[in-house]
């Protein structure tokens, strides 16, 4: 969710407006900003990451594959927020997506292409599994699991 606030076309009407109730307000705006969960938050990063040009890195780096936004789109939908909070969505330079698992106990990550993706979490090397969100689901669980 992305809000706009248009603060000068506002003004005028907070003018009146006492310290207290002033206050009240700014809180009660930070608050809603606040309550953007993971999933939200990697939505909006991938919303941005769409909108990313072909040499986006400076070189010949392709934008982010359709497909591929659609198919990360749809694990999102059946995501909690404890699925993808210690998860990071970054640009690949050939229009996929990494997904990157933060963590110091485990080296993990997950490249979703068009029609396959392949993982990799410590020791554990999985190169083209065909595209299932209830498969990809089940990696990011069990990579999570690992560090619980």
């Amino acid at each position: 969710m992305n809000v706009t606030i248009p603060i000068d076309s506002i003004w005028r009407m907070l003018m009146p407006l006492s310290y207290d109730n002033k206050k009240w307000l700014a809180d009660k705006l930070y608050e809603d900003i606040q309550r953007v969960g993971p999933v939200e938050q990697m939505s909006i990063r991938l919303d941005e990451l769409c909108k990313l040009k072909e040499g986006w890195d400076g070189n010949n780096a392709a934008p982010v594959n359709p497909i591929v936004a659609g198919n990360i789109r749809s694990v999102l939908q059946k995501c909690k927020d404890s699925d993808v909070a210690s998860w990071v969505l970054f640009p690949d330079v050939n229009g996929n997506l990494y997904l990157d698992f933060k963590s110091d106990q485990i080296d993990a990550g997950i490249i979703l292409s068009e029609y396959s993706f392949s993982y990799f979490a410590g020791d554990k090397d999985e190169q083209n599994v065909p595209f299932s969100v209830p498969v990809v689901l089940q990696v990011i669980k069990s990579i999570n699991e690992t560090t619980e």
